[in-house]
């Protein structure tokens, strides 16, 4: 019986220990513990099924944390590459704010979600305290553009992404206005004088000194580079006006004329040309002066300006009436109807008139202009010759002569 039961325990321990490789088997035992030993048996089988069950939530455990420690040691690089990213920022800005003084041109920067000043350089500052109420306009228009800007240039630079992801097929194109929008501000001074700008903005990240958390200051403002275009925009209107304005009259002179009829035949356009001399004006400068004769002719021009169209002093008693779209016998039954007009004024004391002729020329002509302007100066010269009232017939009495 002892020995039964020391076999028993030895087939039991084994069993538990090494239930796949016992050394002891089932019919080893007594016959009266064999039951017992297939128990144990089954008990053994289902303890190593949880001992191989929980070794494989260890290690699982063991693979998901050692997982979470990578995520964690990436996240703090990352946290620590931003936070790097973010000093550096911070020193560039730093830089920039202190170069944009050493510019002439104005400088301000909001913020693209609130609108609030984050910077303005120091000719910026100075135009704010000298020029108040100019200023306050600026900014309002700085600020009322900032969604459209944003939204265009978000949409550029969504665009470049997606050109750079395609195959390569522009080289060689500028990409520009990509990055920026440039574009031009009027407003007037309290003076009531025009003031003209150009604006280029440009849409940054940029961190806010203030803000106590790194995430929180890194947000997108719009940079205003603000340019005084008023003295270029005044000179180059001098020079327009000295290039294409008569300044007796405020008309345009002959040099105008020529371009946009070139323009217009460039443009296939038809139109008529008419040719209108002044009579009686060395009359008028003889004898009245030549204040009087220079009355007489912007007389004359506001009366063709009536007309429509373009119209042009191109001599010293010579105009153009361009007018595009027109016929001939209707250009001529106007000017008829303006000449009888002036024939019939008798209150300026002098006699008033003129002579014209009107040509059409017609869309895509191969004819040069020179030859259609010359041969509407011979037909009003023929026609000044023909209906040309004498001046004997029309001066009026005058007691100096």
């Amino acid at each position: 019986m002892e020995d039964s039961l020391k076999l028993l325990t030895n087939y039991l321990q084994d069993v538990l220990e090494q239930p796949d490789t016992a050394t002891l088997r089932l019919e080893d035992l007594a016959p009266d513990f064999r039951e017992l030993g297939e128990r144990a048996a089954l008990l053994a089988g289902t303890v190593q099924d949880l001992r191989n069950q929980l070794q494989q939530k260890f290690e699982a455990l063991e693979l998901e944390n050692q997982v979470l420690m990578d995520n964690i040691q990436a996240m703090d690089e990352i946290g620590w590459s931003l936070e790097q990213s973010n000093q550096e920022l911070r020193s560039n800005l730093e830089l920039v704010n202190a170069l944009t003084d050493y510019t002439h041109n104005m400088i301000f920067v909001y913020s693209a979600d609130t609108g609030q000043e984050v910077h303005a350089n120091q000719p910026a500052r100075w135009f704010q305290k000298a020029h108040a109420q100019t200023a306050a306009q600026l900014t309002r228009m700085l600020l009322e553009k900032q969604p459209e800007i944003q939204q265009q240039l978000d949409h550029h630079q969504k665009s470049q992404k997606t050109e750079e992801g395609q195959p390569a097929g522009d080289e060689g194109v500028p990409k520009q206005g990509r990055n920026s929008l440039r574009w031009d501000m009027a407003l007037e001074d309290c003076d009531d004088k025009d003031i003209f700008y150009q604006v280029e903005s440009f849409l940054i990240p940029w961190l806010r000194s203030d803000a106590e958390d790194s995430h929180d200051a890194r947000r997108q403002a719009i940079v205003h580079i603000v340019i005084d275009e008023t003295e270029r925009q005044r000179r180059q209107k001098m020079i327009y006006r000295f290039a294409y304005v008569d300044p007796l009259t405020n008309l345009k002179n002959r040099r105008y004329a020529m371009e946009k009829m070139e323009q217009w035949v460039d443009e296939g356009t038809s139109f008529t040309l008419s040719f209108i001399d002044v009579d009686y004006l060395k009359y008028c400068n003889d004898t009245f002066g030549h204040e009087a004769g220079d009355s007489y002719l912007v007389e004359v021009s506001r009366a063709l300006q009536a007309l429509g169209g373009e119209v042009c002093r191109v001599g010293g008693d010579e105009f153009f009436v361009l007018q595009a779209g027109a016929a001939s016998e209707d250009q001529d039954r106007k000017l008829d109807g303006l000449r009888q007009a002036l024939l019939a004024d008798k209150s300026s004391g002098h006699p008033k008139s003129f002579s014209y002729a009107t040509t059409l020329v017609p869309a895509h002509c191969a004819t040069p202009l020179t030859a259609y302007i010359s041969d509407t100066d011979t037909k009003m010269y023929q026609y000044k010759q023909k209906y040309k009232i004498p001046l004997s017939d029309v001066v009026y009495r005058d007691d100096r002569i």
